[in-house]
């Protein structure tokens, strides 16, 4: 009997440690959710993944192929260094989008040759310098091509990926973190404005001709459920107004932009009460538009026509006083399209960054340095 009983007694404190095990092993987050990191040895093959180094204007500077988990997917990216001793300011380039619905769904290469070449520009200038493909996106540059896990979500998943990604990078001993810069254009400029909206850790931002509002924007995909289109709208920006306390954010919008109407930028502007807009024209002087719009509503088809356009009181473009970005600047220019605005644009947000990074030993390059 006293046998049998401690047979018993052993099996009771055997399954009590199996549900101890259980119940501590149920508070460690599986791999995907652990805090990102950044890998140069691919995460499923185990293989090196590809890197280099080249002189660019007399510098040296380092590229390599990346990978990091983000919500449990393989994302496969690029970073760029100088090779002088850091740690340097970090720059996290976001890439608009390359998917293609009609007449078969294909996802295009997000980072190409010249992505490379864009994000090795920017280490050349004193930038970490990095990109993200996002999630079901691709990368292809010579001697590598791979696909990141996942699908196309549209400002969705791939804010979670950029995320990731500043903090994987920031966590590198190159970094510093206390000196982020983001760029985003197109679909990177919604995921620069949804990650800020969620905390991203920066303090410089420029965000380029992206959607703001998916209830308004004309192009949204029609599949998306009104709760999906708000859950991918950059203007709740709006709702956390302490995002944009500790940063010098600047939108730029084209204003002859088919695929993303200027009113996609004033909607976000409205809607976070800047006074700071500024106008670009190629015949005619720089305008400041006043006074403050009224509270943008549905039911307003239009917010840049709320807008009055009066002559700027100071020189343009900058520096201009610190004042000027709180709240945030807004930049429109006269025509141009989707396509052009980054390219057309970059004196002035080269000029903002440069304003703003003032002691962070990098500056932006002179010339255009494409990131997609």
């Amino acid at each position: 009997m006293k046998r049998l009983f401690l047979i018993a007694s052993t099996m009771v404190l055997f399954l009590l440690q199996l549900a101890l095990l259980a119940a501590i092993s149920a508070t460690i987050p599986a791999s995907g959710a652990k805090a990102a990191q950044w890998s140069t040895t691919d995460l499923k093959t185990n293989l090196q993944l590809p890197s280099g180094a080249v002189t660019i204007n007399s510098v040296s500077v380092e590229w390599q192929v990346g990978n990091y988990l983000s919500g449990g997917l393989q994302i496969y990216g690029i970073l760029c260094a100088p090779t002088a001793t850091g740690p340097h300011p970090v720059a996290i380039l976001n890439h608009g989008l390359h998917y293609n619905p009609n007449p078969t769904p294909h996802v295009d290469p997000a980072i190409l040759p010249y992505s490379l070449d864009g994000c090795m520009q920017m280490a050349a200038k004193g930038w970490l310098a990095a990109m993200s493909t996002y999630r079901g996106e691709a990368i292809s540059i010579p001697n590598f091509a791979a696909t990141s896990d996942g699908i196309v979500e549209l400002c969705y998943g791939e804010v979670d990926d950029v995320l990731n990604l500043l903090s994987s990078v920031t966590a590198l001993p190159a970094a510093d973190a206390q000196k982020v810069l983001m760029l985003g254009y197109s679909h990177g400029s919604c995921i620069t404005e949804r990650a800020i909206e969620r905390g991203a850790q920066v303090q410089i931002a420029v965000s380029i001709d992206g959607p703001t509002d998916f209830m308004t924007w004309p192009d949204a995909p029609p599949a998306l459920t009104p709760q999906e289109k708000e859950a991918r709208s950059s203007v709740n920006l709006a709702n956390n107004p302490a995002a944009l306390t500790h940063l010098k954010f600047l939108r730029i919008q084209a204003a002859g932009d088919t695929t993303v109407p200027p009113a996609q930028g004033c909607e976000l502007a409205a809607r976070i009460g800047t006074t700071n807009f500024l106008f670009d024209s190629s015949k005619k002087p720089p305008k400041l538009i006043s006074p403050t719009p009224p509270p943008f509503g549905p039911h307003r088809k239009d917010p840049c026509a709320l807008l009055k356009w009066v002559r700027p009181g100071l020189p343009l473009p900058w520096p201009m006083p610190v004042w000027r970005v709180h709240p945030p600047l807004m930049y429109m220019y006269t025509g141009l399209n989707h396509i052009l605005i980054g390219v057309v644009a970059w004196p002035q947000y080269a000029a903002f960054v440069n304003r703003f990074a003032g002691g962070w030993n990098a500056t932006m390059p002179t010339a255009f340095a494409p990131f997609g």
